[in-house]
């Protein structure tokens, strides 16, 4: 399964329909929704996090989802204004950090990769 937490409500439309077409189990999530207790509940084999959520924030979320033991990989959402956050996004784990602008194709390569699934 595949999680997704983003800000961005265009790219989780995008993403849910070409997730629906392609199949794959995947839960969206947005701010505000409870992203920890989901990944803690549904233990998805890798996580997107956008690092624009805030309270908390996506790193922050990355931190007590390692602190709670949570092992699965790690896709991060960045951007030019957190890109000083990149070196701690990684040191907790995160297998890719997405620079801003993107679109839902280059983060469904991002988890192609990251899944090792390139056929």
């Amino acid at each position: 399964m595949l999680l997704i937490a983003t800000i961005d409500p265009i790219l989780r439309k995008n993403l849910q329909q070409t997730l629906t077409e392609k199949g794959d189990p995947f839960l969206l999530l947005d701010e505000g929704e409870n992203i920890i207790e989901s990944v803690l509940r549904h233990n998805p084999s890798l996580v997107v996090v956008d690092l624009y959520l805030t309270q908390p924030s996506g790193l922050e979320i990355l931190r007590q989802l390692r602190e709670k033991g949570f092992s699965g990989k790690v896709v991060v959402l960045g951007g030019q204004s957190n890109q000083s956050l990149a070196p701690e996004a990684s040191q907790l784990g995160a297998i890719q950090i997405i620079g801003r602008p993107f679109n839902a194709n280059q983060v469904l390569g991002a988890v192609r990769v990251a899944s090792g699934d390139l056929d």
